[in-house]
């Protein structure tokens, strides 16, 4: 995601939305996860032992209860779908559980030196726990990863490792075969599908309910007029937005306001103002989509009188729904001398 994921990271890594992330998302509002609780951690796994392996994971939070190391609790911020994504995060959980025991091997390998020194008690009951440096009463902590999907359409990925597997269709073995190998279902936050933003107590209700509805200027307008009172967000979040959203004009009103300082009521002027853009830029869209089918058609005659057009080309002008590039087209296969030529810079246009 680049440039966004390093905003979104910077954004969730704030505890207090972190947390509201998590119950809102997977709790139901229920608050099982407190600011206070959460600690920041390393993001980075990496396994040795000759096994050279490094993972980075989005954002990484210890939990904490009374004053005890409770759970580790793990973002993935996701805009474009991952068909191997329940390999990847076993992966991940398995290399952070990896980790928690190379910790308490370190610990335990501590104490039975000093034991052997006569310096402590007895650390391993029998040959197995001396031989692995992990004991019976040695346990880990929980480690849980949502997946937050910021994606155009509806995710179409697996969704568990089942999902992953081709177990075959050849009856009963297929059967016995799905109850041998986990399941390990992914944990979601899929923007496209969820409905209770009312689950959310800071200001990630209005934040993710709006990039819900970006794509349907109507609604987003409608929810903007109807539910001012959440329109209380802090610059960071509106700035969030405005790049998640790549809205050039927000952008350009939040920069403004923040020049002029006006505060609370400055940001209201910007949203004011960029429902109006917003209005604005539904009209000159209706217009657009009534010409759009003549700008192909217009494309498409210049280039016949080249030669044939190929079925791939045809394609990809009859897709083209931005009236800027076909115009750019219109004038490339003007100025063209064969449809290769066109091929070839129909691309590369600066538009």
């Amino acid at each position: 995601m680049g440039k966004e994921d390093i905003l979104l990271k910077s954004y969730l890594g704030d505890v207090r939305r972190y947390a509201d992330l998590w119950n809102g998302a997977l709790f139901c509002g229920e608050q099982l996860v407190k600011p206070e609780e959460l600690e920041e951690i390393s993001p980075v796994l990496l396994k040795g032992g000759g096994i050279f392996l490094e993972k980075r994971r989005d954002l990484v939070m210890k939990q904490n209860r009374d004053g005890q190391y409770f759970a580790i609790l793990v973002v993935e911020n996701q805009k474009n779908i991952d068909y191997s994504m329940p390999v990847r995060i076993a992966l991940e959980e398995a290399l952070a559980y990896h980790c928690q025991i190379k910790e308490i091997r370190k610990t335990n390998e501590k104490a039975d030196k000093e034991y052997q020194e006569g310096k402590s008690q007895k650390v391993y009951a029998d040959a197995g726990e001396r031989l692995y440096m992990f004991r019976k009463e040695d346990k880990l902590k929980p480690v849980a990863t949502m997946i937050v999907y910021w994606g155009e359409e509806a995710w179409q990925g697996p969704k568990s490792l089942h999902d992953l597997i081709d177990f075959g269709r050849e009856e009963p073995f297929n059967k016995q075969l799905r109850k041998l190998i986990p399941e390990y279902p992914l944990h979601f936050l899929d923007l496209n599908y969820f409905q209770h933003f009312e689950y959310f107590k800071t200001e990630l209700r209005p934040f993710l309910e709006l990039y819900k509805k970006r794509n349907n200027k109507e609604e987003f307008r409608k929810y903007v007029q109807e539910n001012k009172k959440y329109w209380k967000m802090d610059k960071e979040t509106l700035y969030v937005f405005s790049h998640l959203t790549n809205s050039k004009n927000l952008k350009e009103l939040i920069k403004s306001e923040q020049e002029k300082k006006e505060g609370e009521k400055g940001m209201c002027k910007a949203i004011d103002g960029w429902i109006e853009d917003v209005k604005e830029e539904g009209r000159i869209e209706g217009k657009m989509e009534g010409k759009i089918e003549g700008k192909r058609e217009s494309v498409l005659t210049l280039l016949e009188s080249f030669g044939e057009i190929s079925d791939g080309l045809r394609k990809k002008i009859a897709e083209q729904t931005n009236a800027l590039v076909l115009v750019g087209w219109i004038k490339l296969a003007a100025k063209a001398k064969s449809i290769e030529e066109f091929s070839f810079h129909m691309d590369k246009l600066d538009l």
